[in-house]
């Protein structure tokens, strides 16, 4: 009898239990325990660094170089209101202390996404004395923590285990990514916190396939567009899954399929017509293509293909694909539809200038580098894509399509270009869940199936054995490897970007000296990297900056750089109208101080020089090294070595300025510091390398001594001493013009 008030339940009434639902419940609360506190340390690995700042006795400063960017235009917001972003642009005096003299209009050459969430997040923390720069600085931590959230919801929801989902979670949140660093408050933060829920909104709107969800995934994608380019990632993967669609799903309905493309698609491509830096050339001549070019195919595949023949009909679309490849290969080979980092990304490196080859990031993955960083996740990663492979040829899976698509167009974009680095990893940290579910429920269904079958399937062994042994492997690389990298980070401000855990004051000093020492109408000039910290902490115009938006300048700036002092002179006042008593030169490096001798370390402005400076201004380095022989390691040091002096080291090769000829001691560049040592260390000698190691006098004329620079200040900040053995700066040389040769 059942008690009063309750319906008995018949037999044929009675619900078959699943393995998850016998699964104790303490396994469940225990995970989402476990899945709070991967969070909560994550996040504050990601705080180390205003941690160590404060540690240090400096107030919080952000990291890198362009985040200080976005903490100018957010400050000028506050100030201005919040429609004032679409203000910034000359002749607006605010912009024109960027990319001088012509100003810089950041409507045409930035996303405003990052910047108004930043403002409209932070407008009720001001409220309560929060200061901007600590907000910004916290900023990507908190961001990291809604991404791992984004993580284990997409994870869950592709894998069906709760066990792949944490795991996956905790891949990404012990992985050393430094665009979630506290600090590091930039457009690519925005779209790691944005990305899980792009690929998780298309997840859920694949499965329901109701108009509603595919809007939302739109929208999400419309949000990422308008904060970062990197919403490619998601939207591209999206338009090939509904692309391919055809060739798995069963019973479509063309109607349905085409309205939820179009809901996809629309969003974005108001966000392209609508904002000036895609503007409605971005949909005709470049990716944002890719929302009608999308659409346009579903509606040949559905709607024209069928008027002509009904047999056949996929073989026949598969015809239209292959030609729409081809005429999309022929168009960016002759330059047209994509340029700079995509450009990179698809492996087209012909269209590309100098510039793109001197950058880092924009450079191919080294495949060791891959192993190192990623361990084994990168190797789960890939059987996950294999086995969706096996699920869309065996059983036609529609997820297992779109694991395949994000897993293979990932690895090949990280191959091309490392930039995609902690994009990547985001993406396999997700991918890693496919795999792992595999492996959780084959356990899973042995281990708390309600009635276990007695069998000899060795199948629940091998997936504890990969389960016992890919995650403790992976988070013994974390460990060792990416959580060190954590602990002693400091912004880099702090240390001047030389590579050293230590913090020094050389940079802080010299932008005091900025804003305290000369005139607000100053123009500071200096390799590009560095353009942000002059004109946000030091208040005074540059001539570039991160952006990297006008290559011209770029590469007028690297021959003002490597010509002589008076050709130097003449391209300031010429080309960037610099007007002299106004205008600062401003270059550094490490140097090392040993009992009367001055030596450079050569990793910053003049490391840079020999590997990008020159480079960009037109030298042949290659040719300068190698000679007229193949540029291969044998050969090397053939070349006539007048810029780059190759220094065997037995079994190493070292690259250095080679400081001695004259045809690089003459160069701007070099001539600053050169003449700033002799003027900063009085009485030293400055040598080219190590003495015995290597290392020569150099002694221009007159120590280098200029008619048209002159020093103005030069701070020099302690790393590292040994007393009485040597002591290790950064210097920071400031000159300023004081003349130029008549015309």
């Amino acid at each position: 009898m059942g008690r009063a008030g309750q319906r008995q339940t018949k037999p044929s009434e009675a619900v078959q239990k699943t393995p998850q639902m016998v699964i104790p419940r303490i396994l469940r609360i225990s995970g989402y325990v476990v899945l709070a506190a991967t969070i909560m340390i994550a996040v504050y690995l990601r705080i180390l660094p205003y941690i160590n700042t404060l540690s240090y006795g400096y107030p919080p400063y952000l990291d890198e170089l362009d985040p200080y960017e976005a903490y100018y235009i957010v400050s000028y917001m506050l100030q201005h209101g919040p429609l004032s972003y679409f203000d910034l642009r000359p002749p607006n005096p605010a912009t024109m202390i960027f990319w001088y003299p012509w100003g810089r209009d950041f409507r045409t050459t930035e996303l405003p996404g990052l910047m108004y969430t930043i403002y409209l997040t932070y407008l009720p923390l001001k409220l309560f004395g929060v200061d901007l720069m600590t907000y910004m600085v916290l900023f990507p931590a908190i961001a990291t923590a809604i991404a791992l959230i984004g993580i284990y919801l997409v994870s869950k929801e592709i894998s069906g285990s709760m066990l792949a989902a944490i795991v996956s979670t905790a891949f990404f949140a012990f992985l050393f990514t430094d665009r979630t660093l506290a600090g590091f408050t930039v457009k690519y933060t925005m779209a790691l916190m944005l990305l899980p829920y792009g690929i998780y909104t298309f997840v859920r709107a694949y499965k329901s396939f109701k108009p509603l969800d595919f809007l939302i995934h739109g929208l999400v994608v419309a949000y990422m567009a308008a904060s970062s380019g990197l919403y490619i990632g998601v939207l591209a993967v999206s338009s090939l899954v509904m692309i391919l669609y055809p060739f798995v799903a069963r019973n479509v309905d063309p109607a349905r399929i085409m309205i939820n493309t179009a809901l996809i698609m629309i969003p974005p491509l108001i966000v392209f017509i609508s904002y000036p830096l895609y503007g409605v050339s971005y949909v005709y001549k470049s990716i944002g293509g890719i929302t009608i070019l999308t659409l346009a195919l579903i509606a040949v595949r559905y709607y024209l293909i069928p008027m002509v023949a009904r047999k056949n009909a996929n073989i026949i679309y598969l015809g239209v694909l292959v030609l729409t490849v081809v005429t999309g290969l022929v168009l960016v080979a002759v330059g047209h539809l994509v340029g700079g980092k995509a450009a990179q990304a698809l492996g087209i490196t012909h269209v590309l200038g100098t510039l793109s080859f001197t950058i880092a990031e924009y450079q191919p993955t080294n495949p060791s580098f891959l192993m190192s960083y990623y361990g084994v996740l990168i190797i789960v990663a890939i059987l996950s894509v294999l086995y969706s492979i096996y699920l869309i040829i065996a059983k036609r899976d529609l997820i297992a399509l779109y694991v395949a698509v994000l897993g293979i167009s990932t690895l090949y974009v990280l191959e091309n270009l490392s930039y995609f680095v902690s994009f990547a990893a985001l993406v396999m940290s997700i991918m890693a869940s496919y795999f792992i579910g595999l492996l959780s429920s084959t356990v899973s269904s042995r281990l708390f199936a309600v009635r276990r079958r007695r069998s000899s399937s060795i199948a629940p062994i091998i997936s504890i054995v990969l389960l016992v042994t890919l995650i403790p492997a992976q988070g013994y690389i974390s460990y060792s490897y990416h959580i060190n990298a954590y602990k002693n980070h400091l912004p880099m401000v702090l240390t001047s970007g030389i590579g050293l855990s230590s913090p020094n004051t050389a940079w802080l000093d010299a932008l005091k000296w900025m804003r305290e020492n000369t005139s607000k109408d100053s123009v500071i000039v200096s390799w590009w990297d560095y353009g942000y910290w002059i004109s946000v902490l030091g208040q005074r115009a540059s001539v570039a900056d991160g952006a990297t938006i006008n290559g011209t300048q770029i590469e007028l700036l690297a021959k003002m750089f490597t010509s002589r002092e008076d050709e130097a002179a003449r391209i300031l006042v010429q080309d960037f109208k610099a007007v002299p008593g106004k205008t600062y030169v401003l270059v550094y490096d490490t140097f090392v101080s040993t009992q009367g001798a001055v030596y450079p370390l050569v990793n910053a402005d003049a490391a840079k020089a020999i590997s990008a400076i020159l480079r960009i201004a037109g030298y042949d380095i290659d040719a300068d090294i190698y000679g007229n022989n193949p540029r291969e390691p044998s050969y090397i040091g053939s070349g006539p070595q007048k810029y780059v002096k190759v220094v065997n080291l037995g079994q190493q090769i070292k690259l250095r300025p080679n400081w001695e000829s004259p045809s690089l001691n003459n160069m701007l560049l070099f001539r600053m510091m050169i003449n700033g040592v002799y003027t900063a260390f009085p009485g030293a000698i400055f040598y080219s390398d190590q003495p015995g190691a290597g290392g020569t006098f150099v002694d221009p004329d007159g120590k280098g001594n200029m008619t048209y620079f002159k020093p103005a200040a030069i701070f020099k900040s302690a790393v590292a001493s040994i007393p009485g053995a040597y002591d290790i700066y950064v210097v920071v040389f400031i000159y300023q013009l004081v003349g130029a040769p008549e015309t």
